[in-house]
């Protein structure tokens, strides 16, 4: 599933019921403000990547059209000089210009192919990169928020213990109480006169 960082940022968790595990509003809040940045972060930084590859696409295909155009001034100069060349000397010049034609031809394809490989191998490792920072972004984000659960049920089960030694020391001190004010009525209570 994709997750967009407006879609992060406008997620709002409910309050838990009352004695249940809940989340502290403000630390999940900052935590993904946190995430959203970096995904806008990331997705302004693919998008920056994708328009340079553009760019150098557009270069590199400029290139191959002039090494295209000039295979057909080539070829225009190999038409002119089989006009221009007397019938005993064409099939000599003709093989000549059709070697050094198909030898520029052959350049200039070796040439495109390479730098079109190049941009491919180059847009990949770019959006590889990015990928690969978008996860570790997504994992550290998962991590944090698993240690701060883990924190929370700590804390919980401390607060519980606590409450549990205050009840304990409450129902001692209560007893207590009791047998001391029934001390003290027992002291309190008139004695029969015998008349």
């Amino acid at each position: 599933m994709s997750l967009t960082a407006a879609q992060v940022g406008s997620i709002a968790f409910g309050e838990p019921a009352e004695g249940a595990l809940g989340y502290h509003d403000g630390e999940v809040d900052a935590f993904l403000v946190r995430v959203a940045d970096e995904m806008r972060r990331l997705e302004a930084e693919n998008k920056a990547l994708t328009g340079q590859l553009a760019e150098r696409l557009q270069r590199l295909e400029a290139d191959r059209d002039q090494a295209l155009e000039r295979v057909e001034v080539l070829r225009a100069e190999l038409e002119k000089a089989r006009a221009d060349t007397p019938a005993t000397e064409a099939p000599r010049l003709l093989e000549l210009a059709e070697q050094t034609a198909g030898e520029h031809m052959a350049e200039a394809r070796r040439v495109a192919e390479e730098l079109l490989y190049k941009a491919s191998v180059e847009a990949a490792r770019v959006t590889s990169d990015a990928e690969l920072r978008a996860s570790t972004t997504v994992a550290d984000a998962r991590h944090a928020h698993a240690e701060r659960i883990a924190g929370l049920v700590t804390k919980r089960n401390d607060a519980l213990a606590r409450i549990e030694a205050l009840c304990a020391e409450a129902r001692e001190r209560q007893a207590a109480l009791v047998t001391e004010l029934g001390h003290r009525l027992r002291g309190m209570d008139p004695k029969p006169s015998r008349r």
